[in-house]
């Protein structure tokens, strides 16, 4: 039997795979507010439209989470609310301007319950309720994602868990296997992933500052308004993008407060028009670079 410390500390320890499910990379966040920004690329052009020269994407990231434990330190239960703004240069109709900017939202309300079931065992259950989409008229898309899954600790220095998640982060709603890893293979260096969602690698040279590499998939699945429909008949945009490259976490105020930066490529990117399911048009933008900044409040 392994002593009771590991069983207190698991929920702790896997709360940085719940919060990752949209991808934040770090633990105990409470407020994190970030901006990214991906540089300008070509679209393709569906039949009776136009495309800007350079089609640009740029958001904001606002998460907020609250924790609640109860007294045998077993079951750990957070409440939240997340908030995502993508502004997304989209191809317009002929009698259009040529530039369409259309801001998509994601608000979220989120609830973890995170359940040791053994010394080795802990089960985590995500629901997140949400409204989809560009929030004009009803072309907004109402839906529960979420995931389910159970990790186990093999060893004082790896934890590695299965599951299955329904979300959006391909840029349409789907039912995808998870794979979640949390190992410490040296004092310094941190292995940290939630697959495919993302995964991240560090090394923590010094207390307060944290070097790493960072892979992420983020993407979802918005309903838009029929004014937004480039595609007639279009009722859903599915974007995407799949990004690589080095990041660092920087504490200056006692560990308190964080801030973020990375940057790097996209490998992988998806915008698509859709209707019923169906894919209607593939816009097919390149892949560019992109940077992202932030700043976390900790628990």
């Amino acid at each position: 039997m392994m002593p009771n410390r590991p069983l207190r500390t698991a929920p702790v320890l896997l709360l940085s795979c719940v919060l990752a499910l949209h991808p934040l990379q770090a633990q105990r966040e409470r407020l994190v507010v970030r901006l990214d920004g991906f540089a300008g690329t070509a679209l393709s052009a569906p039949a009776g439209t136009r495309v800007p020269a350079d089609a640009t994407q740029r958001g904001i990231f606002v998460s907020d989470a609250h924790r609640l434990l109860r007294d045998d330190g077993n079951t750990m239960i957070l409440v939240g609310a997340q908030y995502r703004g993508m502004q997304v240069t989209l191809p317009s109709r002929l009698s259009d301007s040529p530039t369409n900017a259309t801001t998509l939202h994601v608000v979220t309300a989120d609830l973890w319950l995170l359940r040791t079931l053994n010394d080795r065992h802990t089960l985590i259950t995500v629901l997140r309720p949400g409204v989809y989409g560009d929030l004009d008229d009803v072309g907004a898309q109402l839906r529960v994602e979420g995931a389910v899954f159970v990790d186990r600790i093999l060893s004082p220095k790896a934890t590695v868990g299965v599951g299955l998640s329904y979300a959006s982060s391909f840029g349409r709603v789907l039912p995808i296997p998870v794979v979640h890893v949390v190992a410490r293979p040296r004092r310094q260096i941190l292995v940290d992933a939630l697959l495919p969602a993302r995964a991240d690698v560090w090394w923590l040279p010094r207390k307060g500052l944290d070097i790493g590499f960072n892979a992420a998939l983020s993407g979802a699945q918005y309903g838009l308004a029929d004014a937004n429909q480039v595609v007639p008949g279009s009722n859903a945009l599915w974007l995407a993008n799949a990004t690589a490259g080095p990041q660092v976490r920087w504490a200056p105020i006692g560990g308190k407060v964080q801030f973020t930066a990375d940057a790097g490529l996209t490998v992988l990117r998806r915008l698509r028009y859709a209707r019923n399911g169906d894919e209607l048009a593939d816009l097919d933008p390149g892949n560019v670079p992109y940077a992202r900044v932030g700043v976390q409040w900790l628990f």
